[in-house]
């Protein structure tokens, strides 16, 4: 890990990760980023909403056996509530995601693929991404609320507007997401996942939980 003073406040910011080219000073919740031995102010960042979510930046579990750390979140403000998006790192240097909201969780990593505009596509519809067929299951608008920790790009955090995407499904646990933040979009695909087959340590202290 390294610490670099926050141009805004003189706080220290850390670094975990070689992923890293943004984090949330968490004195003053300015976004930074790094470029060398420096870092530039971006901006402020809102505060993150209570959520309850018992995942925090630190946190470490298990994907298919493989361990990975939590280092950063993303807030999203869905029309049913909140979803966050946790920058996750493995210990075999992979960069992934992990989705978490009202209990589901869904880990997924960024892959090459075209897709369809996002007013082309219907629900139901069939979108093949790579050598997976799957079925449009949400049209969604989100809004990017807030963010924390490290991150390896920069959220459109702020905007006015709420930004379009799609949630696809295909047998077997497994899904994909595309993001029209972007363009073109950005494709994310994975699977979801047990709580406890996530085999998650360093959680946040939940009142009522075991």
């Amino acid at each position: 890990m390294i610490e670099r003073k926050c141009p805004s406040c003189g706080g220290g910011v850390p670094f975990r990760t070689s992923i890293g080219l943004l984090a949330v000073c968490p004195f003053c919740r300015s976004l930074v980023q790094r470029k060398d031995l420096l870092l530039e102010d971006l901006g402020k960042v809102a505060q993150l909403q209570a959520d309850g979510t018992p995942l925090q930046v630190g946190a470490r579990g298990k994907y298919l056996g493989s361990p990975f750390e939590a280092v950063g979140r993303v807030q999203l403000r869905m029309p049913v509530g909140f979803w966050n998006e946790w920058a996750i790192v493995f210990a075999d240097g992979r960069q992934g995601w992990l989705g978490e909201a009202q209990g589901t969780y869904a880990v997924s990593f960024l892959v090459e693929a075209k897709v369809p505009a996002f007013a082309d596509l219907k629900l139901g519809m069939k979108v093949k991404i790579g050598e997976t067929s799957y079925r449009v299951r949400e049209l969604v608008k989100a809004r990017y609320v807030a963010a924390e920790g490290e991150l390896p790009y920069k959220p459109p955090l702020g905007m006015s507007e709420a930004v379009p995407s799609a949630d696809l499904i295909a047998p077997g646990g497994v899904f994909a997401t595309l993001d029209y933040s972007e363009t073109p979009p950005v494709v994310f695909a994975g699977s979801y996942q047990e709580f406890d087959a996530l085999e998650f340590t360093g959680l946040r202290k939940i009142e009522g939980w075991p």
